[in-house]
């Protein structure tokens, strides 16, 4: 059996969270139909779960390290730390997956040291000569497409309106000691803030590029989603408001903004792009600033 921890206040280890008060709300709204608590095994402090406990408002939960999968029947999700990094794991069929941030991903690290800048999202920045824009990317996620515009020498500040995928981005960006020092280079030029962009307020345009990857239902059947693709459509839902979206970004950006979409996907608002940048899955509709 496992027990439940109190949830102690304490100070905040995490300098990457922000707006504290506010996650818990967030995970309410967000998590409302997905249960998580934070599993405590070993015989370690559980002063990190306490703290994780506290700021996204999930019970802690103590396992022994053998234990059953009728103890945590009642959660979908565990938020435990492994080998030093933050996982979110499934309680139920095993080929559900797991969730970790890790930008030592050898697939990651691959596509960002391949001819990056002959790919469209380097096309689709505007990139040119020395020159790299200031991005926001609104729509965080597990932070890849981040990754990638910081391998190309650009500043990006990544905005997650999760709070679970805020920690689990929280964890990947400060895990410090663990990444080589090419990677750690990469991710100096990586912020990350907590919020929605449609509650994101800015003093000005400070950013040059205003970049999203919105997450729509598919409009029809296709090939099986990849598990953290499903994880994460589970634990955020899709997107309704993407003409609303569009034009948030559209009024941060100070030259364009950047929309990922699926190849045969629709145009995210009313506006055609003006200019398009087609893969054999994927596109980049850009809308330029006047």
């Amino acid at each position: 059996m496992y027990s439940l921890l109190p949830a102690i206040d304490r100070e905040n280890r995490f300098s990457a969270f922000c707006h504290i008060p506010r996650l818990a709300r967030y995970c309410a709204d967000t998590l409302s139909l997905v249960k998580v608590a934070v599993a405590k095994t070993g015989s370690d402090s559980a002063e990190r779960e306490i703290k994780l406990s506290t700021d996204l408002g999930f019970p802690v939960i103590e396992l022994s390290s053998s234990y059953s999968p009728r103890e945590v029947s009642d959660f979908d999700y565990l938020l435990a730390y492994r080998d030093s990094r933050l996982i979110l794991q499934s309680t139920g069929d095993a080929q559900s997956g797991e969730l970790c941030v890790d930008f030592s991903d050898a697939k990651l690290n691959y596509r960002a040291n391949s001819s990056i800048r002959n790919q469209n999202i380097a096309k689709a920045l505007g990139l040119k000569g020395g020159q790299r824009p200031v991005v926001l990317d609104a729509t965080a996620g597990l932070g890849k497409d981040a990754f990638l515009m910081a391998s190309l020498g650009c500043e990006v500040s990544l905005l997650e309106r999760s709070a679970l995928v805020h920690a689990l981005l929280a964890d990947g960006l400060t895990r410090t000691g663990y990444y080589g020092e090419e990677i750690t280079a990469i991710l100096r030029r990586m912020n990350l803030h907590f919020g929605d962009l449609l509650e994101f307020a800015a003093d000005s345009k400070q950013f040059d590029v205003v970049y999203l990857d919105p997450m729509f239902p598919e409009r029809r059947k296709s090939a099986k989603v990849k598990k953290d693709m499903a994880i994460l459509q589970q634990l955020l839902g899709h997107q309704t408001d993407g003409a609303e979206l569009l034009d948030s970004a559209t009024r941060l950006a100070k030259k364009r903004v950047v929309v990922k979409r699926a190849k045969l996907s629709p145009h995210l608002g009313p506006c055609k792009p003006d200019i398009e940048f087609k893969g054999s899955s994927s596109r980049y509709d850009v809308y330029l600033i006047a």
